[in-house]
């Protein structure tokens, strides 16, 4: 880190040669900043993805002066970022992560945060401070309001914490729609909806494909798993064998997703302004219909501020007064082709630990998947619900813990990973003649956030050890045989990682997926045509088709175009050791 009088000798001497970088929300930059400095308004989420690369940076300017300030990166012999206060190096993941980029694209220069932030420059130094945006920038605000409803819009999410909203407490105020004036279409770093099209929204920087498709979703190729050979390829159903073709490289996948996450992009856009709802069942396939987002004003009970769940399909808690909430952030989730069903969840946090387990025992959940490690570096990714303790009018008791080997040809754990089970006897208070409910939560922790597992066969072991786990609560004495799908009627499963979407996305497509291949394989073995038609063609992208099915139920379910391609790569895997 550079101390704010080293950094005052620095831009004195050789302020041209120097980049200056100020992350802090727009409306903060705009009041004051360092001479100079170029504001990055760019949600923290995507900071750290390496996917967003730098000419993704770049663009988020636009056109203009300050673009072309920044284009200079390659030739200055130094790159300073700063925010508001960080002083600790282990308070400065996010700075560190920016200046990374640089230097992953062979940038040789030197690296600097800039220790106690803005806060502290600007009291040691007042006359290197501007109160009023950059000329090149200054020219795209029409007037202070707009530049207020811009700042609003572009501030970044909180990435590792709760929302800084106050949770509120009217039952059924759950959905909000705002609309501001208008702004211009690009201010202080953030691509702005232009005019025409669509009013400042404050909750511009929620809507994650207004940035995230800056550039396209890039490509990535599939993976064939080594079992697969040419007899399974031939054997493939035609858009899966499109998907494992060699020379299609991922381009299918890739367009695929783009169209995905646009279909996102304009939901989020109508959720997010529409004031118009409408009713909608649980697990059941959307038509037309008004999107409202539910629970933004609920902060202590949100881990991020930009996940919410569609109030159309969110889990509500049930016999509530009027002077609760019946709020959660949670949602049903459900294909149209398939019987699996889940709920789909944010890890819990302290604030949400007795909400969580109303929900397990409300909706007589008897296994919890949990697909995140308990941190990932400095940033606490899930707290640890799972502790014996009374919560509310619920008592949780950890019976066992033990380790499950991810090769199923090895006995015991060892380095190459394992999924931790853990057993639970879960009481009610409230219901003393209710016998003792067995819970059980499986662990994945080796999956990191917007990445995917090591191998694809990883991900197959996790939902085997998970059918396992629902046929014996189900009372079944074995798991259903390997290529039969599952029943209707069975009872819901709690899926989470951090944010309860892009992993939790990605197991549950591929889960369901398998479970409608199970169905084509055995109806194509009967005479009769009983089956819906879908189930005796073989054109439908299943995979594709039922990331658009959760995306309409919950926010970002498979997230990224890795995880999309995992969910390819799973079900070749699947489909090569059942051939």
């Amino acid at each position: 880190m550079v101390t704010a009088e080293r950094c005052l000798e620095i831009l004195r001497s050789s302020q041209s040669e120097t980049l200056l970088l100020d992350v802090r929300p727009l409306l903060q930059f705009t009041k004051a900043h360092i001479k100079g400095s170029l504001n990055l308004c760019i949600p923290t989420t995507l900071l750290k993805r390496p996917s967003f690369n730098l000419q993704k940076v770049e663009e988020t300017f636009g056109t203009g002066q300050d673009k072309s300030n920044f284009s200079r990166w390659r030739s200055s012999t130094r790159i300073i970022v700063y925010d508001s206060s960080t002083s600790l190096p282990k308070d400065a993941a996010l700075l560190v992560s920016l200046l990374q980029k640089f230097t992953r694209e062979g940038w040789k220069g030197e690296s600097l945060v800039l220790a106690g932030g803005f806060s502290r420059f600007s009291t040691q130094f007042p006359d290197w401070v501007e109160s009023s945006l950059p000329a090149s920038s200054s020219s795209s605000l029409s007037s202070s309001s707009s530049a207020a409803a811009a700042a609003a819009a572009c501030t970044s999410p909180n990435s590792s914490s709760s929302s800084s909203t106050a949770p509120g407490h009217a039952k059924n105020n759950l959905s909000i729609s705002l609309t501001l004036p208008t702004a211009p279409s690009i201010v202080g770093g953030c691509v702005m909806p232009t005019p025409s099209s669509n009013p400042v929204n404050p909750f511009f920087s929620n809507i994650r494909q207004n940035v995230d498709l800056i550039g396209g979703v890039g490509q990535f190729p599939v993976t064939l798993p080594p079992a697969m050979d040419e007899d399974t390829r031939r054997s493939l159903p035609a858009w899966l064998s499109r998907i494992a073709n060699a020379e299609d490289a991922g381009k299918t996948a890739a367009v695929r997703f783009l169209n995905i996450e646009k279909g996102e992009q304009s939901r989020m856009q109508q959720a997010l302004s529409a004031p118009e709802t409408s009713a909608h069942s649980e697990g059941q396939t959307p038509g037309k219909r008004s999107y409202r987002i539910a629970g933004i004003e609920k902060g202590s009970k949100n881990r991020y501020n930009n996940i919410y769940p569609y109030d159309h399909c969110r889990v509500k808690l049930l016999d509530t007064t009027e002077s609760s909430c019946d709020y959660i952030n949670a949602s049903f989730i459900r294909s149209s082709r398939s019987h699996k069903r889940y709920i789909a969840t944010q890890a819990p946090m302290p604030s949400t630990f007795n909400d969580f387990w109303r929900v397990v025992w409300e909706q007589d959940v008897r296994l919890i998947v949990m697909l995140t490690a308990e941190t990932d570096g400095a940033q606490v990714k899930c707290h640890p619900y799972w502790r014996s303790a009374d919560y509310g009018n619920l008592r949780v008791q950890l019976v066992s813990e033990g380790a499950i080997p991810l090769d199923r040809r090895q006995c015991e754990p060892s380095e190459t990973g394992y999924f931790i089970i853990r057993h639970f006897s879960m009481t009610n208070s409230k219901e003393p003649f209710e016998p003792p409910r067995e819970i059980t939560q499986i662990q994945y922790s080796d999956w990191p956030d917007f990445g995917t597992p090591a191998k694809p066969y990883h991900l197959l072991r996790l939902i085997e050890e998970c059918d396992a786990v629902v046929s014996g609560s189900a009372g079944r004495s074995s798991p259903n045989p390997q290529d039969n799908p599952d029943p209707a009627g069975q009872r819901r499963v709690i899926v989470h990682c951090s944010a309860g979407c892009g992993r939790t996305g990605t197991f549950c497509t591929v889960d369901s997926v398998i479970d409608m291949l199970k169905r084509q394989k055995k109806a194509s073995q009967s005479s009769e045509r009983t089956e819906p038609s879908w189930v005796y063609e073989d054109t439908t992208d299943l995979v594709a088709s039922t990331v658009e099915d959760f995306r309409s139920q919950r926010l970002s379910m498979v997230q990224s175009l890795r995880q999309f391609v995992l969910c390819y790569e799973s079900i070749l895997e699947w489909w090569a050791s059942h051939t």
